[in-house]
């Protein structure tokens, strides 16, 4: 059976959300490190992780780091530290998926699409919690939101992983969406694609 993970940089590290088997249980944990968190989710068939994982120089000078806030909300240094991971263990690419929340959001919305992207970017708190109320038990989502103090991992990280894992599952299952729709390779060889 598939086993799933989304991870999330969040204050304290990195949020990890696990559903194994399909449908659930579900399991997470705050890892310290982006390789301690990959250490626990070695044997994973999908990862899906909030941040850039191709195109993009892991050597970001600082003016740049703004941009990438912006666009992926994690700071340029969680970005190099999953590029050092990647490159140092070259085998992930298989299981690892670069997945933006905003876009599984938009999915589960009722459909994404290019023309009506920047409806993402309005998605508050609530918002987020109601849509995943249609796809995942409401104790589930309770027990997650209350299980780590606001110091470590913020209400939107947890709900944004519950979306990326949506979209793992997707993944997982062969119905998942990506943008380009063609492929498209890096000068590692590695798929420029994000996933919802």
């Amino acid at each position: 059976m598939s086993r799933i993970a989304a991870v999330v940089g969040c204050k304290e590290g990195w949020y990890v959300l696990r559903e194994t088997p399909l449908p659930g249980p579900w399991h997470w944990f705050v890892a310290t490190s982006f390789e301690r968190a990959m250490e626990r989710l070695e044997s994973y068939d999908v990862v899906a992780v909030d941040v850039p994982l191709s195109g993009y120089d892991a050597d970001v000078s600082s003016e740049e780091s703004a941009g990438v806030h912006e666009r992926y909300r994690q700071p340029a240094h969680k970005v190099r530290e999953v590029h050092t991971y990647i490159h140092e263990n070259p085998g992930v690419a298989h299981f690892l998926f670069e997945v933006h929340p905003k876009l599984s959001f938009l999915e589960l919305e009722g459909g994404f699409s290019a023309s009506d992207g920047h409806r993402g970017d309005k998605l508050r708190l609530r918002d987020r919690l109601s849509c995943l109320c249609d796809v995942y038990p409401s104790g589930t989502l309770y027990d997650a939101l209350t299980a780590f103090p606001r110091s470590q991992v913020s209400k939107i990280d947890i709900l944004d992983a519950f979306g990326m894992l949506w979209s793992a599952k997707r993944i997982a299952t062969s119905r998942a969406e990506r943008l380009p729709s063609t492929p498209v390779f890096d000068a590692r060889g590695f798929d420029m694609a994000i996933w919802y």
